[in-house]
């Protein structure tokens, strides 16, 4: 939210108060059948939140991820939420599954207690494994999760605890380093960074301008990795967009202000033919900051693609400047400026120096 107001001048962000950090809310609670339901305040767009969350609350569990319902159908109304909910700024890993994670840790702590109550075992003797709970030393004094988990909806009298009812659980959480901006407008922009970085080789056809990409190479350190499937998927949409965005698709207007590229015939967007299977790597550097460990992968690509892919034609071409996207056209008037150059003699007889 601090970051957001930095577009306020000090003097706005006075009168209207300090903005600072940021929130997310996720709840965790169990059904009378003992089942699991998560309930999160972020809607994803395709990028698999639901799976992450299950997969998340199933490991605190013992369970696996399809025993878990998530929700993510945000209802502000009756389901918890800040002004900072929402879909964006690679927030999901960091901070929405961890606020899930610590909500059904929380949910977890609760029901060790009553099952160390009717295991007859000691707090620091339960375990929880493939739907059972269980004691550490003795596997077979155990009691299926799902037994358990309904206790309090079924039989709340018979608590260790009247006031540990373990029913659900909804975690706040804010991450620590987000403060409001500074009278100079200094601001940590985000609670974690994750890192990427990008090499690629390519091959430029001197007779049409064709670029194209030999070997494209791009490395990650997004924290600790969730679901690696998913994070690669991020991975090659961003670069999907990347390669786009620096080889082919242009707003293009005429002299006029008519938008002359309104349609696909005009703005070329690459497709799964168009474009090359990059190696990916990862490096894992948990975060310190976030519950899990993981600071989040967003469309990286979509960022360090284009830039990457410019420097390999600028290399090749033997020149500073270029403008995106390189289709072959632009491609072939800077071949065509180079060789000009070239046949006209000593850099002395060039023109515009």
């Amino acid at each position: 939210m601090g970051y957001i107001t930095t577009v306020l001048t000090p003097e706005e962000r006075a009168r209207s108060g300090p903005k600072s950090g940021a929130q997310t809310a996720a709840t965790v609670a169990f059904d009378p059948l003992g089942g699991v339901c998560a309930v999160i305040d972020s809607v994803p767009q395709g990028q698999g939140h639901r799976t992450v969350v299950a997969q998340v609350v199933g490991e605190v569990f013992g369970l696996p991820a399809a025993a878990v319902r998530v929700n993510a159908e945000l209802d502000t109304g009756k389901d918890a939420w800040s002004i900072a909910a929402g879909n964006y700024s690679s927030r999901f890993a960091g901070a929405v599954a961890g606020a899930a994670y610590r909500a059904a840790v929380r949910l977890r702590d609760k029901l060790a207690r009553i099952a160390a109550s009717q295991l007859n075992i000691e707090l620091g003797e339960v375990r929880f494994a493939d739907g059972k709970i269980f004691a550490a030393a003795n596997p077979d004094n155990a009691i299926t999760f799902t037994r358990l988990a309904g206790t309090d909806h079924w039989s709340p009298g018979s608590l260790p605890d009247p006031d540990g009812a373990a029913l659900r659980e909804t975690v706040f959480w804010t991450p620590p380093g987000l403060d409001a901006p500074s009278q100079a407008d200094q601001i940590n922009s985000a609670a974690a960074y994750g890192f990427a970085f990008d090499f690629c080789g390519v091959e430029i056809d001197r007779g049409t301008g064709q670029v194209r990409i030999d070997k494209y190479v791009t490395v990650h350190d997004a924290g600790r990795i969730l679901n690696p499937a998913l994070l690669d998927g991020q991975v090659l949409g961003g670069f999907a967009h990347g390669v786009g965005a620096a080889l082919s698709e242009e707003f293009v207007y005429g002299e006029d202000g008519s938008f002359l590229s309104g349609t696909f015939a005009d703005y070329l967007v690459p497709t799964a033919c168009e474009i090359p299977a990059p190696v990916i790597l990862h490096r894992e550097t948990s975060s310190p900051v976030t519950p899990l460990g993981a600071k989040g992968v967003g469309e990286g690509n979509s960022m360090s693609t284009p830039v990457c892919l410019a420097n390999a034609v600028a290399d090749a071409l033997g020149v500073a400047d270029l403008v995106l996207p390189l289709t072959p056209s632009r491609v072939r008037a800077l071949l065509h400026a180079r060789e000009k150059l070239f046949d006209f003699g000593p850099v002395s007889r060039r023109r515009g120096d």
